[in-house]
């Protein structure tokens, strides 16, 4: 004996759900896409740049740049996984923008920092980067659900 439930011949709220659903999904993964071909663009574009200032520099100037840097990389590490998972679910334009943002921000300033770039300018937009994705992170109800007011 088969048994239809109310919900598969009715076209209200379930559809509805599922439909919203879907579409989360959807726009969840091309924020995910656009995160990852974000980073990919600013290793790109801060590593085609004129790296020739590390062999003019002192030794061990470029040793501690680069160590800067690396530890600067393990910060863009998580905030690009915190990032990637915070944009599984919805959030503010604004935020998505920044999850979307920072990390790339992050990623061209420590390239530039590897590579000895203009240290000021590479250490300006890593840090621009780093705070906006605090401040969004901090501010965000969503991000962490045990800060959340009742």
């Amino acid at each position: 004996m088969v048994t239809i439930t109310p919900y598969a011949t009715e076209s209200g709220p379930p559809r509805r759900e599922a439909a919203a659903r879907d579409e989360q999904a959807v726009s969840a993964r091309a924020k995910r896409a656009m995160l990852l071909l974000g980073l990919i663009a600013a290793f790109a574009i801060a590593g085609s740049i004129d790296g020739a200032a590390a062999a003019r520099a002192d030794p061990d100037l470029v040793r501690l740049m680069r160590f800067m840097a690396l530890l600067k990389g393990a910060f863009l590490l998580l905030a690009a996984v915190a990032s990637f998972w915070r944009l599984a679910r919805p959030a503010a334009a604004w935020r998505s923008l920044v999850y979307v943002a920072g990390p790339s921000l992050m990623a061209a300033g420590t390239v530039a920092l590897w590579r000895m770039q203009d240290a000021g300018l590479a250490a300006g937009v890593l840090h621009a980067g780093l705070f906006a994705l605090l401040a969004a992170a901090l501010t965000d109800r969503d991000f962490v659900p045990a800060l959340r007011r009742r």
